[in-house]
Parts: C-alpha cells; sequence; structure tokens
C-alpha cells in the first residue's frame, strides 16, 4: 500500500472523527438550550353576556285619585280584579250636582223654547231682533251653565283610564278624600318593563330590540325572552351607569309582577379578537408581556390585554396575527434566548 494512499486515509478518518464531535457538542448544546412550546396567535368570534340584576315594572301604572274633595259614596271595583278602560272605579257624593243640573236643564228647555217662538214671531214681523238677541244670550249662557255642572259631575266619577288589574283599595264607602289622596293604583301588566341599569364601558354595545333573557328567582327560575326597548342618553355621575327600559311582550297569567327582582342575561354584539392562553401572559408590574419565537430567538413584547373567557385572554394591541407566542415555559427564557420548539 502506498504512503499516499495511507495519508488520505488518515485524512479521512480525521474528518470523520472533527465531525463526530462536532455533531455530538452541537446535539450536547441543542439538548440544554430552554424547551418551550408555541402557539399561533388565534383569531377568533367574542361575544360577550352581560349578567346584571333587575327590576320588573308594570308596562302602565297609575295613582287613581280624586281632583275635589268630597265623600267617596261607592265603590265600584273588586280589589285586584281585571278592569277595562273607561270602567267606572268610583263614585263620589254628587247629589247636590245632579239636583242643580236638573234644574239647569229644565231651565235650558225653556230657554231653547223661548229662544225657537221668538225667531218665529220675527219671521212674522211681530218681534224685533233685540229681543231676538237678549233670548239667544239667554240660552247661551243656560248652556254654559249645564256644561259647567256636567263636568262637575265628571269629576266626581272616576273611570280607569286603560285596561289593567286593580290595586287594594286605601278607603272605603263613606270615607272623606282631598284631592291627591290615592284611593287605589291601576296596572297594566298584560306585558312587563325591565329596568336594567348598564356600567358605562358598555354603552356602545347595548341598542333598541337587543335580545335578553329574564330569570326569575321567585317563581322557581322561570325564564322570559325580552328585547332593549328605550335607552336613557344620560349617564349617572355617582354609579357611572345608564339606564335601559326592556320589554318582557307576554306576561301569561300576569305571572310577572311589579317589583320583582330579575336575573338578566344580556347578549352583547360578537367581534374577532386575538386571544393567546392565559398562561403566556408575562405580568411585570402592572404591565403584560409575550415572549415571541422569532427563527429560533425570544423576543420579548408588551402587550394590552382585554377580556379573559376559557382559558384564554384578549390580546388588545401589542401582537400581529402570525407571531408565535410561547405558552409553555416562559420561566426558562428571557429576551434574546435561544430556544428548541417542542411539541
Amino acid at each position: 500500500m502506498s504512503s499516499d494512499y495511507k495519508s488520505k486515509k488518515y485524512i479521512f478518518i480525521i474528518i470523520l472523527f472533527i465531525n463526530f464531535v462536532f455533531i455530538k457538542y452541537s446535539l450536547t448544546q441543542e439538548k440544554n438550550l430552554p424547551q418551550v412550546k408555541v402557539q399561533k396567535v388565534e383569531k377568533i368570534k367574542f361575544s360577550e353576556e352581560l349578567n346584571l340584576v333587575a327590576s320588573i315594572n308594570a308596562n302602565e301604572s297609575v295613582k287613581i285619585t280624586a281632583v275635589v274633595s268630597e265623600k267617596i259614596k261607592s265603590i265600584k271595583f273588586e280589589e285586584g280584579s281585571f278592569i277595562k278602560k273607561n270602567d267606572i272605579l268610583i263614585e263620589l257624593e254628587n247629589n247636590e250636582e245632579k239636583a242643580i243640573l236638573k234644574q239647569v236643564d229644565a231651565e235650558l228647555a225653556e230657554s231653547i223654547a223661548n229662544y225657537e217662538r221668538a225667531k218665529k214671531l220675527l219671521n212674522e214681523g211681530n218681534a224685533s231682533q233685540s229681543m231676538i238677541d237678549k233670548k239667544l244670550m239667554e240660552k247661551k249662557k243656560l248652556e254654559g251653565k249645564f256644561q259647567e255642572i256636567q263636568a262637575k259631575l265628571d269629576d266626581l266619577i272616576i273611570k280607569a283610564p286603560f285596561n289593567g288589574i286593580i290595586g287594594t283599595k286605601n278607603y272605603s264607602n263613606g270615607s272623606f278624600i282631598n284631592p291627591g289622596d290615592v284611593i287605589t293604583s291601576l296596572y297594566d301588566i298584560s306585558r312587563v318593563k325591565v329596568e336594567i341599569y348598564i356600567p358605562e364601558i358598555y354603552i356602545s354595545e347595548i341598542y333598541k330590540k337587543q335580545f335578553f333573557i329574564a330569570t326569575l328567582p321567585s317563581i322557581n327560575n322561570a325564564s322570559f325572552k325580552g328585547e332593549v326597548y328605550a335607552i336613557n342618553p344620560s349617564i349617572d355621575k355617582e354609579t357611572r351607569t345608564f339606564k335601559v327600559i326592556g320589554i318582557i311582550k307576554e306576561n301569561n297569567n300576569y305571572s310577572l309582577k311589579p317589583g320583582m327582582m330579575s336575573n338578566i342575561k344580556l347578549q352583547l354584539k360578537s367581534r374577532e379578537i386575538f386571544v393567546v392562553p392565559e398562561e403566556a401572559i408575562i405580568p411585570e408590574d402592572e404591565k403584560s408581556f409575550l415572549y415571541i419565537l422569532k427563527e429560533n430567538n425570544i423576543l420579548k413584547k408588551q402587550v394590552s390585554t382585554g377580556k379573559r373567557k376559557d382559558g384564554s385572554i384578549e390580546i388588545i394591541k401589542g401582537l400581529d396575527q402570525n407571531d408565535l407566542v410561547v405558552y409553555e415555559g416562559t420561566n426558562k427564557i428571557r429576551n434574546g434566548s435561544e430556544v428548541v420548539v417542542i411539541k
């Protein structure tokens, strides 16, 4: 075997040895690098649900009072019963007014007859125009007096302004009442309104006809569908909330009553957001950071976070959609670290 051949053989062996050592060294070094798991930033549709406490109110309600001082002659309603619009609820003493009206009615009838006779005489040339004017004036005065007494009689009869359930009475037959005294109350609860106070931060996410579910603890957690009916444009300076009125259109058997407490679930508009696993967040003081993988090296980024849901957290600012976020092994790395990605 020639010396040249031997030299080449030795050189080849040395090269193999060097490669072996280098590969072994590289593998050793790789094993010593921090191992991390990464995940691409996820974009999802997020729909938040507000859980609030609200009060049930009647669709319409009115306190039944008198506008005059008088004694109650007769209460015509049965407490807790259904009342139709224009049903007579209370009749106050009106004998004097009825007597006066009867007298004025008779005087008016006579005045009308005298006026018609005077017109006939005028046509025949047996009466003057001044006489006709005088009779007409008398008739108009009596018509005005009749209307005045009739209005007083109307004030002594109190009628229902709308269909509804009548409440309990505060006075009995024979009681003397003054203007403003509440005799009873009338409630329209064929549908009910829901008074909800919503935090100011959600003011741009509430809109008319927005769907909600009302659950009533007092009636075995029965649920009712409702929708937003009106939004108060003013914010309460002390509570930083704004009032929303919802409406539940079906109140079967009048099971929903004014004053009841209700738990409200209000679905907000869905929106697309970036989310990462909660464990990926690195809190420092009052700031939040993430570790981003860039060609096997770590880049530390400050981010702004938002809502949390099911183990994920919203990233409002600081990330790109294609970023790879470290969510496991964050305690072993820092900005600029070289890492090994494992599955």
